[in-house]
């Protein structure tokens, strides 16, 4: 059996779940009004009270819903055309595969760390963990020789190497803007609520700003590897982009006070790699 054979096996089992975890999450509203609670630091947030989030907060809770729409509207399609071009061979297909499991990956292994415990845990978890080796499978299958081959000289190579700048060195003034004070002075970091620490701040750091800055460095100097992780993630940010227009538009909705320049810079950020997943899209030759 090839590697190819495994990865789509993989994704396959994704589908039934994601539909599950998150229908569940749009659809199981239940009834129950939101409440005040004090966290072990001593703050005082909102917990939803109804629902499959109802014992996540208010905020957090308008997130995940927005991200179970996305990965419904979106990340499922998105991952059933990766599955069915891989299937037949094709470059952009492997690359739609690979991009659409980083989404889960990246998407569940989010839910696992920070989603109150509900009936669907382990959904998340199996999601997190067939997304994570079907993702390093995926990766480690792509041909980069080849996928540097057929993508285009309409790739704006520049302009996709200065997009991945742009967003490692912001992820990283903000989420250190954000820890290093709370760190010095032992208190508690806007926006942490009831999580224990900073989950996503912990990915973004340790994952994707390393990630985008050697992707920049790679596509910069012309290297295969960086026409193919630039590709990967950009076909990631297509969903993922998505994803967070949606958290914010959640988060609006459900009353939530946000910092308008941050979440301006998220949605710039956000549009901007989605116009840019599309186009590379384009200018992959199959």
């Amino acid at each position: 059996m090839s590697l190819n054979s495994i990865v789509i096996r993989l994704a396959i089992l994704i589908i039934p779940l994601a539909l599950l975890a998150a229908s569940a999450g749009v659809f199981w509203q239940g009834t129950g009004e939101p409440y005040p609670f004090e966290t072990l630091r001593g703050e005082i947030v909102m917990i939803r009270g109804h629902g499959l989030y109802r014992y996540d907060t208010v905020n957090s809770s308008s997130q995940e819903i927005g991200t179970d729409i996305v990965t419904l509207l979106i990340g499922i399609p998105l991952l059933i055309t990766g599955i069915v071009l891989s299937r037949k061979g094709t470059i952009c297909g492997q690359l739609l595969l690979t991009g659409a499991l980083g989404y889960f990956l990246y998407t569940y292994a989010a839910m696992c760390f920070l989603t109150a415990f509900n009936p669907l845990f382990l959904v998340y978890v199996a999601l997190s963990s067939l997304s994570l080796f079907g993702f390093i499978l995926s990766i480690s299958n792509l041909d980069v020789e080849e996928v540097a081959r057929h993508i285009s000289d309409g790739f704006p190579r520049g302009a996709v190497a200065t997009y991945f700048i742009i967003v490692g060195v912001f992820l990283t003034l903000a989420w250190l803007g954000l820890v290093t004070s709370s760190s010095l002075t032992w208190s508690s970091p806007s926006g942490l609520e009831s999580a224990i620490t900073m989950v996503i701040q912990a990915l973004d750091l340790g994952v994707i700003v390393p990630t985008s800055l050697i992707t920049a460095v790679l596509l910069l100097k012309r290297l295969a590897w960086g026409y193919a992780l630039s590709t990967v993630l950009l076909l990631k940010i297509l969903t993922m982009g998505a994803a967070l227009i949606a958290m914010i538009i959640g988060q609006v909705l459900a009353g939530v006070t946000i910092d308008l320049v941050t979440s301006a810079i998220f949605v710039i950020i956000s549009l901007s790699g989605i116009i840019l997943g599309i186009v590379t899209l384009k200018n992959i030759r199959d």
